[in-house]
């Protein structure tokens, strides 16, 4: 139970890499201050007797007790300030209670959290206790031998005076010193010498350890100890995302006009980047000849089929790892080349542009009034028509497109039908499945566009708004809503689920995405438990119907009541069908990827096939891994690597080219003035809308949305919580090595410190760039 630093080895892992360290940097002669480490909690006298009797040995110093978990300051994750630490323990009592206290921080919400987060379990692997010699410091601080944030590889350190618990938590931000500012030293501090003894010490237990360290240190009466080392989490994806940043940057001004504007709502229901073979299959169907752009010709629109205003690409680009819409290349297929330019926010709408007139469009303008009156002409006119020849499209598609849900079905084919299949399957995916949903996706559009200025014109915008959202949240009955109260029915009665997976098992969490297992595939998993009475209960709040909201048109008390009446008609038809697509149209899509798994299993590269496109896999000479290159299997890594490196931009549904450019490279003077400069703490970059926080307590973690910017004075472990939830973090103080710093560096949020007075001076609702690698925030 009691193993002294003395006795610590190299094979003592159970210890957690704390306790572990501490015990080698001892034994490496070192200065570190004495201790121990419990490997479990004492729990009878004789237990305590033997702490005691070590204490006695150590004349009744004061005391620092400390966590040491199994996965704690490991090269993957450094749980900084997860779990307890007790100090200046000076009584019995306050010893016992301090060390059952550190041992059970392991159910601490944070360290919950935290490993959620990153290991996927909140189960703890192991908990240990180091207890130590408690110093009373003159100053305090840490020492990392290489810039975590990837901005050099010089060393870096801070210091405050006194107990570095301060530092650590962001309380105070402390003096920073590097290579790199070694002129203003002096400027800084009194004891230069000081800072060269930890950097120097702190280099040579980088040495004695063999990889770049993170190292607590301490000084007492002129003594320099060493309180921990663990190795530096998340250096090599720092400096890959804050240079990527740059490089995509590069590749976005290469390929695009500088005015190019992107619009990612189309996709709003991926979460995260897609893989290769996702996003190639839905750029497909935005490419010329197939479904997107043959839905628009369908309703008149020029759409690809003019030569002249043909484009050789899909519409649908990747930028910084997201899919978004090309809006440029969007205008011009509904009416040619028009003097206009989009205008991004507050929605994409057209603005007249001087810039744009020339021959051209003053040639073109006739035929694109004459285009314009017809298209309207036809939305208006045959919308009924449009939407009986959908449903009819999916009456056959129902037929025509039946197959039994089982991903195992391709197993025993032949290597050759099963790739052509699979070409086929992605080809008519793109082609034909898609036309009709993106009828109907530019008919919704046209038709809530239509309502929203009637209603707008009796009860303005902003009312507007919150009506129609009222009015689909309650007046709709579609195939999603259906199956969500069938699977909350299948949670609470468990002989309903084999019915609920016959009928949707082919969909899932993150469906679009298919690297995602379908619900058939995760079989019992898919479910969790809801009591009977609390089903009835949800039930029971699902009473709301169209009725209620036939009954509020009625209320407006306008002559243009039954217009209303027929437009909401007319669009509560075309989602509520639009859905029965979706829900049809997702089988195939399921197929798609039995088929893909199936290749990846031949192929002995498993989940990574969806690294690769269709067009890759159909050139495979054979589905054994020899058929694989070497140049295909570090496409598959570089396109994976990419891909984790995207994952934590977080950019704006809208967002422009030259917007991006002026938050990358702060170059445009105008924008800069809507810059504040402030310490960057982990790179990245994010938009989102600003939540101040001042008590972690009151905030409702289960309301958190999805592009929340954190804005705090400052933050300490217990926060960790909130930090899987949002996008970014912006904080007063707390410098480049705080727990705040490494957790976020850690989870990949861009982080900026040093914004005076940014909780009181922001509010709630504000839309922020978070800029991580610049150390910026700027105002939009």
């Amino acid at each position: 139970m009691l193993v002294e630093f003395k006795d610590i080895t190299l094979e003592d892992t159970y210890l957690g890499g704390k306790a572990q360290m501490l015990g080698i940097l001892y034994q490496r002669d070192f200065t570190v201050p004495k201790g121990m480490v419990l490997t479990s909690q004492p729990k009878t006298k004789d237990d305590f007797d033997k702490i005691e009797k070590w204490w006695q040995d150590n004349s009744y110093c004061k005391l620092a007790i400390r966590s040491s978990a199994k996965s704690e300051d490991s090269k993957d994750f450094s749980f900084a300030g997860q779990n307890s630490t007790f100090l200046d323990i000076t009584e019995k009592s306050a010893l016992e209670a301090a060390i059952k206290s550190c041992f059970n921080s392991k159910d601490k919400h944070s360290s919950k959290a935290y490993r959620k987060h990153f290991l996927g379990s909140e189960i703890e692997a192991g908990m240990n206790v180091v207890i130590q010699r408690m110093l009373t410091p003159k100053y305090s601080g840490v020492f990392f031998s290489k810039d975590p944030r990837g901005e050099s590889d010089e060393w870096i350190l801070e210091l405050i005076e006194g107990l570095g618990e301060d530092l650590v938590s962001g309380k105070v931000t402390p003096k920073s010193f590097s290579k790199n500012n070694e002129d203003q030293w002096h400027n800084i501090i009194d004891d230069v010498d000081l800072v060269m003894e930890v950097a120097n010490t702190g280099l040579k237990v980088k040495e004695s350890l063999g990889y770049e360290v993170d190292m607590e240190w301490a000084v007492e009466d002129g003594c320099l100890y060493v309180l921990q080392a663990r190795p530096i989490t998340s250096l090599r994806s720092q400096s890959y995302r804050k240079n990527l940043s740059r490089i995509e940057l590069a590749r976005l001004k290469k390929e695009f006009d500088p005015q190019t504007i992107w619009d990612g709502q189309t996709f709003a229901e991926w979460t995260g980047r897609p893989t290769h073979m996702t996003f190639k299959l839905w750029q497909k169907a935005f490419s010329p000849h197939n479904a997107f752009g043959d839905a628009l010709h369908k309703l008149g629109y020029i759409s690809f089929n003019d030569k002249k205003e043909a484009h050789k690409k899909s519409l649908l680009d990747k930028v910084f790892g997201a899919a978004y819409v090309n809006l440029d290349l969007m205008s011009s297929l509904y009416f040619g080349p028009i003097p206009y330019r989009i205008i991004p926010l507050p929605r994409p709408h057209l603005k007249f542009d001087w810039q744009k007139i020339n021959l051209e469009t003053i040639l073109k303008t006739p035929y694109t009034i004459f285009k314009m009156v017809q298209v309207g002409w036809n939305l208006s006119t045959n919308r009924k028509k449009l939407l009986s020849n959908c449903r009819k499209e999916l009456n056959k598609f129902k037929v025509h497109m039946s197959r039994p849900m089982e991903p195992d079905l391709f197993d025993d084919w032949s290597d050759k039908q099963l790739i052509n299949r699979f070409q086929k399957e992605y080809h008519n995916f793109a082609k034909h499945t898609l036309h009709c949903p993106f009828i109907l996706i530019i008919l919704t559009e046209s038709s809530l566009s239509s309502l929203t200025t009637i209603i707008s014109s009796i009860k303005g915008k902003e009312e507007t708004q919150v009506i129609l959202k009222r009015w689909m949240s309650i007046g709709l009955k579609t195939t999603t809503m259906e199956m969500g109260n069938y699977f909350k029915r299948s949670c609470a009665y468990k002989e309903k689920q084999a019915f609920f997976m016959s009928r949707y098992g082919h969909r899932a969490a993150g469906e679009l995405e298919l690297s995602n297992p379908r619900w058939i595939e995760i079989g019992d998993d898919a479910f969790y438990r809801l009591e009977k009475e609390d089903y009835l209960k949800y039930k029971m709040k699902s009473k709301e119907t169209s009725k209620q909201v036939l009954s509020e048109i009625e209320a407006l008390n306008s002559f243009k009541v039954p217009i209303i009446k027929q437009e909401w008609g007319l669009l509560k038809e075309m989602l509520e069908l639009r859905e029965q697509w979706k829900m049809e149209l997702l089988k195939p899509y399921a197929h798609i990827r039995f088929l893909a798994l199936e290749i990846g299993k031949r192929l002995g590269i498993g989940n990574d096939i969806f690294w690769l496109d269709e067009k890759e896999i159909s050139q495979l000479t054979g589905l054994t891994l020899k058929s694989l290159t070497d140049e295909t299997l570090d496409l598959i890594k570089t396109r994976k690597e990419e891909r984790e490196a995207f994952k934590k931009f977080s950019l704006p549904q809208i967002i422009s080219l030259s917007e991006l450019e002026n938050v990358i490279l702060n170059k445009d003077a105008t924008f800069l003035k809507k810059s504040i400069k402030g310490e960057a703490l982990s790179p990245g970059l994010a938009q989102g809308v600003v939540k101040v926080v001042t008590d972690i307590n009151s905030v409702d973690l289960d309301n958190i949305e999805e592009n929340t910017i954190l804005v705090a004075e400052a933050t300490d472990p217990g926060w960790t919580p909130l930090f899987t939830k949002v996008n970014g973090i912006v904080v007063a103080k707390g410098g480049v090595l705080s727990h705040c710093a490494i957790v976020a560096r850690e989870m990949e949020l861009p982080a900026v410190s040093g914004i005076n007075n940014c909780h009181l001076n922001f509010k709630d609702g504000d839309k922020i760039w978070v800029d991580g690698n610049n150390g910026r925030v700027n105002l939009q």
